[in-house]
């Protein structure tokens, strides 16, 4: 061990987990790399274009939302009441921020030259919002910067800020308590896309310009809380005995037909400009059944192929793959397409071509095998340095505790 913490290797098994709060849910780890991927799907629509695919990859930014959601599961499910405040954020700070630095300077230092002068002190500021994880209290930082998935890590420490002090009283809940918890957390979600869409009429050729306040209800923590508090919700019942009643099959065909209509309704205003997306409305709550479900298969020792030890790796390694992949996938097309700025791609889209399609798998090999390398020789021994200093109580199997976000 590189420290006193004795820290468990996730084992893939197909033994049955115990039914008790903290047990392994080690599928959940191979859903994370499946979200994580799904991202990176969304970004190769407008990096490296492949044709006939925007539509579908685009849905693939959903993975946040299914990041938010898992994170307020996994913290839940593995919350001890002896559990001090200060020593949760210590954790949280150990999982995430070292990682983060990277995620951010990494793409400042390798775009920072190719930019104007003018604009080069508003990238460093934007980088260290991200870093000091208030990047996404400011609107026009939100999407902005050289790494534009950073902003969500902002809004997680939002979410362990409030967590602590959430937990006990949710656990107290009753079960029908929770349930009308869970509605009322679906129709806040929709309340505010709603109240966004009076206060901002879709058009058909939307300006962005003067509309901070749109990007702040979609983007910013306050906006997003209430898929973590769903998530929360959703763990508190699994704890005090609720199974979902829909097998994994059966939540995931939901997902697919969700997911099916928003891709129906895609020339739709409200879809074809993403920022009025209801893509969070819509997934939530479908990717909290395929949570639950999916816990609730583990728990009863079903047969899972999100356990093998491929997946495991591979969920283990997605916090990584979620924080280098955009950068990765911008260097290789930035070069193809000879475009120095971020903005240049979305101002000046590039037609797609199949040829795409080698460079955008070039990508993902390379995003994943640096991920790999970081988790083994940086992620994973940082934050056991860091968790032995800051101590407290047992660190928790790495499948639950390297949940990301």
């Amino acid at each position: 061990m590189t420290s006193s913490i004795q820290r468990q290797e996730p084992s893939p098994s197909t033994t049955p987990a115990a039914a008790v709060p903290g047990a392994r849910l080690e599928s959940l780890t191979g859903l994370r790399w499946i979200a994580a991927f799904g991202v990176f799907l969304s970004h190769v629509s407008r990096l490296l274009p492949i044709p006939h695919t925007d539509t579908v990859f685009v849905l693939g930014s959903s993975g946040v939302t299914f990041f938010f959601v898992l994170s307020g599961f996994v913290l839940t499910w593995t919350y001890t009441t002896g559990d001090r405040a200060a020593t949760f954020y210590g954790r949280r700070f150990a999982r995430i921020w070292p990682l983060l630095v990277i995620g951010a300077l990494l793409p400042l230092a390798l775009q920072l030259s190719d930019v104007r002068q003018g604009q080069r002190e508003e990238l460093v500021l934007i980088a260290i919002s991200a870093i000091l994880l208030y990047q996404a209290w400011v609107p026009n930082w939100i999407l902005g910067g050289t790494n534009p998935v950073t902003w969500s890590l902002a809004v997680e420490a939002f979410f362990y800020a409030l967590f602590p002090f959430l937990a006990k009283f949710t656990l107290r809940r009753s079960l029908r308590w929770l349930g009308w918890a869970a509605v009322a957390m679906v129709i806040v979600g929709w309340g505010i896309k709603v109240w966004l869409w009076d206060a901002y009429p879709p058009q058909a050729r939307p300006s962005f310009n003067g509309m901070e306040g749109l990007i702040f209800g979609n983007y910013s923590p306050i906006a997003r809380v209430w898929e973590f508090l769903l998530g929360m919700v959703a763990a508190a019942a699994i704890r005090k005995g609720w199974r979902s009643p829909l097998p994994v099959w059966a939540a995931t065909t939901l997902l697919t037909a969700g997911m099916f209509v928003l891709w129906l309704l895609r020339d739709e205003t409200w879809r074809s400009a993403v920022i009025y997306d209801a893509l969070p409305q819509v997934t939530a709550p479908l990717y909290a059944l395929v949570v639950v479900a999916v816990a609730t298969r583990d728990l009863a020792g079903g047969p899972s192929w999100l356990r093998t030890r491929p997946m495991v790796a591979l969920g283990q390694w997605s916090y990584a793959f979620y924080l280098l992949h955009f950068t990765v996938l911008f260097e290789i097309a930035s070069r193809v397409f000879d475009k120095q700025s971020i903005i240049q791609f979305y101002m000046r889209p590039v037609q797609p071509s199949w040829e795409n399609a080698g460079w955008a798998l070039l990508a993902l090999v390379l995003t994943t095998a640096v991920s790999a390398l970081l988790y083994r020789l940086y992620e994973r021994p940082i934050e056991l340095w860091l968790r032995a200093r800051i101590g407290g109580r047992r660190t928790l199997p790495a499948h639950l505790e390297n949940h990301r976000r």
